[in-house]
Formats: C-alpha cells, structure tokens, sequence
C-alpha cells in the first residue's frame, strides 16, 4: 500500500539536510536513520542505506573516531545514535562500527544510576529518570549484549523497565508520566511519588516504542521477556481512552479538552508505530493494529500537506523536558501551560518525521 505523499516526502527528506536536520551526532537525527533503514528494509531500496551509511560515515574523522562523542559526559541520549551502527558493521564489516559500538557499551558499564538501578537520564539531571531515556538507551543495551556480550543477561534490561512500571505508572488513571525524580528535590516533582505533574504523549511514545524494539531483539533470546509484554499492553491500553475520534491523541493526554491544549502529531505517531509493530510481531492481539492505522491515518489526514512541491508534516512538538534546560537556560516546569504554549509547534522536526516513516514502513508490512 503505497501512499504517494508519503513516499514523495521520503525521497525529499534525505535531501533536506541543513534545512529540516543538521550532521550531528543526536538522537533526533538517528531517529530519523532508523526510520531509513527500516525503510530499507521493507522496500529494499539501496538509496536509503546510502543515505545512511554515508550520513554516519561523515561523522567520522580522519583518525576512525567520531569527535562528537564524548565519554566524560554521561547523557542517555547520546547513547541512541550507537542503534544504527549494528546494521552497517554487518554489512560492511568496517571495524570503526564496531570500535564505537564498544566505546559506548563501556560508557554504559559505569553510567550513573539512581539507587533503584536506572540510567540517570543525564549527569545534570541525577537521580532523575524520563520515559524518553528508555528508548535511548535499551534497545542499544539489549542488541549489543545479543550480538556482542559472553554472557547473554538481560536483567539489567527488563528490571529498569519494571521500575518505570513502579515509580512513574500512575494506578488510578493507568497512565505514564513524563519523568520521576528519585532524590525528590526536583521542583518539578511530587515529593511523595518523585513523579512529574503531566503526561506527555510523546514520553509514552518513547516508551512504548522502546518495548516494542527490545521486544523484537529478544526474539528467541534466553529472557523471560513476558513482564514487558505485558508492560506494553497495560500502556496501550491505559492510553486507548483517550484517543481522539479523529485518531490522534493530545499533547497533554488526559486534557483533550482543556483550552490550549493541541493534537499532537510526533507522540500519535510513535503510539501508531508501537501498536502496528507490536500487532505486526504478536507482542499485542492483531486488533490493535486497527488502533494504529486510525493513528497514522488521522495524522496523515490533519497534518501532511504539500506546499510549493514540498511534503510538510505539521503539529510536532519541536522539544519538551523538565528542569533548566542545559543549553538556554530556560526553566521548565512540567506544567500544563509549559506543554502547550511554551514549547514551540514545528513542521517536518525529526521528531514527527522519524516515527512518520517508520509508522509507514509498519503500514506497508502489515498490508502485505
């Protein structure tokens, strides 16, 4: 199942650099290059491996490293861009592919973490975990044990799932929340649960979207991966509430309604994707795919448009965090209006973009 706007806006997007996505080594942008190898993948097309192969290839210096990293800052998201790596030392058999892999793994064997055993989400945010950290850190965590390690032990895995379940799950409305702060000394925080005060789509999409990866690299794999099927279910159920009848859901979940609040195109997005996949691979009942395509389908409907011959995605949150924001200085509060009026909402971010296409790579397996 082709959809011609779509499959014009992924042969631009690859050419869009400096315009839409810089050369850097960031998780927005691997987000983006994995979205282009599944592409690869489903179609088959060697255009969108080159492009990233010789996106990351860029990266490095003359010396086999990649400057951008550094070890002495620990941040999760760093970790994410590591995830593409694996597809193009198997096919190339490049060493530096692999030299990086391990220097990043080794970053993982001393990364702080709070005392119930998470990543820290970044060093300026200790005892702080996000739902975003899981997607940037676990799947790179879980593969490179499958492919690398001795001793093929996912505990470390599946427990820091468990205790997103523990500490950021709220029972009542059967929701995740953006963030938890272990210490408490955050003003962003409950200072009886740690947890933050909103439920932000795209920290559920992030969630969701790193079960279901982990999920499928632990295919047959010695893990009793049953607790995180079970974890994906509870989240796509506890969120398919509040689905809007159109199919997307709001950048504050909960408030559809409340006056400034939006829908939201990246978070729908990765909850499509999550839901397509999972159905796709038997992690949830096929049903549920239904809930997917309504999701992409009413992205689709409300945000993409062609202007002046370009394919434009709109309705994405450009950024959203907790705490001072370590490169403006700006104070983020987690607060109702903080969600939808102080971030900005931007076309064709790598944030809507990334989940777009791999939602769409989703569409096109399951129609086969």
């Amino acid at each position: 199942m082709n959809n011609p706007m779509l499959e014009q806006m992924r042969d631009q997007y690859i050419e869009s650099e400096g315009k839409w996505f810089s050369l850097r080594w960031h998780y927005i942008e691997s987000c983006l290059l994995k979205a282009y190898l599944d592409s690869y993948h489903e179609s088959g097309d060697d255009k969108y491996y080159r492009f990233v192969k010789q996106f990351i290839d860029r990266l490095y210096d003359e010396k086999g490293r990649i400057p951008e990293i550094d070890v002495r800052y620990y941040s999760i998201d760093q970790i994410r861009p590591a995830t593409v790596l694996f597809d193009l030392y198997h096919k190339e058999k490049d060493s530096r592919y692999k030299q990086v892999m391990d220097l990043i793994y080794e970053q993982l064997n001393t990364y702080p973490r709070t005392k119930s055993g998470n990543f820290w989400h970044k060093e300026n945010y200790p005892f702080q975990v996000w739902l975003d950290g899981l997607y940037m850190g676990q799947p790179f965590l879980v593969r490179y044990i499958k492919e690398f390690a001795d001793n093929k032990d996912y505990s470390d895995t599946i427990h820091q799932f468990m205790n997103v379940r523990k500490f950021i799950f709220n029972e009542q409305n059967r929701l995740y929340y953006h963030a938890y702060d272990e210490s408490r000394e955050m003003f962003w925080c409950d200072k009886s649960t740690g947890m933050s005060p909103h439920v932000w789509g795209r920290a559920v999409g992030w969630f969701v979207m790193a079960l279901v990866d982990v999920l499928e690299i632990l295919e047959d794999e010695p893990a009793d991966s049953e607790p995180l099927k079970a974890l994906l279910q509870e989240a796509v159920d506890g969120i398919l509430p509040y689905q809007h009848s159109g199919g997307m859901w709001y950048q504050v979940v909960d408030l559809g309604e409340q006056p400034g609040n939006y829908l939201e195109s990246s978070g729908t997005l990765m909850l499509a994707y999550a839901m397509l996949k999972g159905a796709r691979l038997g992690l949830v009942p096929a049903k549920y795919a239904e809930y997917g395509q309504a999701a992409f389908a009413g992205t689709v409907r409300h945000y993409l448009r062609e202007e002046q011959g370009e394919v434009l995605l709109g309705g994405i949150c450009r950024s959203a965090g907790l705490g001072k924001n370590p490169d403006t200085g700006r104070i983020r509060d987690g607060s109702f209006k903080y969600y939808t009026e102080s971030e900005a909402i931007v076309t064709n971010n790598g944030h809507g973009v990334a989940p777009l296409l791999m939602a769409y790579c989703e569409v096109k397996l399951l129609s086969q």
